[in-house]
C-alpha cells in the first residue's frame, strides 16, 4: 500500500495584517518591524518572506529560518513555496542583521540573485530584498540593485 502524506496549506488571522499598499523601502521597514521581535531583532538573524499581490497588497509573511549571530541559512525553494502556496505574485525579502551594519555582504548579493532567477522562472515579482536593523535599513531596490 502506498502512503502519502497530505498537505495542508492554513492561514492564521491572528494579529490583522494592515493592508496598505507597500510601495517604498520606507513601508517596506516599517511593515517588517511589526513581525520581528525587538528582543530578538539584535540578536539572531531571521529572514522572512512578505507575501503580495499585484496590488502590492500583503497577504501575509513566512519566517523562511532563522540562524545565528550573523548568518542564516535560506533555502530559495521554500521561499517560492509560501510565495506558490498564498497565490501571492509579488514578494520582498527581508532579513536583519543584528549587528546594526545594513550594507550587505557577498553572502546577501547571491542570495538575492538566486532568488531573482528563480522568481523570473515562475513569474513571481522580487520587488525588493530589505536588510533591516533597528538602526535602520538597506534596500537592494533603492540601490538599483535588483
Amino acid at each position: 500500500m502506498l502512503k502519502a502524506k497530505e498537505i495542508e496549506i492554513s492561514y492564521k488571522r491572528g494579529n490583522s495584517v494592515k493592508r496598505d499598499r507597500l510601495t517604498t523601502s520606507g513601508d517596506i521597514f516599517d511593515f517588517a518591524l511589526k513581525f520581528y521581535d525587538e528582543n530578538i531583532i539584535d540578536y539572531r538573524e531571521l529572514c522572512y518572506v512578505i507575501l503580495m499581490n499585484n496590488n502590492l497588497r500583503p497577504n501575509g509573511w513566512y519566517k523562511v529560518s532563522e540562524g545565528g549571530l550573523n548568518e542564516t541559512l535560506v533555502d530559495p525553494r521554500m521561499i517560492l513555496q509560501a510565495a506558490l502556496l498564498s497565490n501571492s505574485s509579488v514578494i520582498i525579502l527581508v532579513h536583519n542583521h543584528p549587528s546594526g551594519a545594513v550594507r550587505p555582504s557577498r553572502d546577501d548579493d547571491r542570495l538575492t540573485e538566486r532568488v531573482r532567477k528563480v522568481c523570473d522562472i515562475m513569474k513571481i515579482k522580487l520587488l525588493d530584498h530589505v536588510i533591516v536593523s533597528t538602526d535602520g535599513f538597506y534596500s537592494y531596490n533603492d540601490e538599483g540593485r535588483l
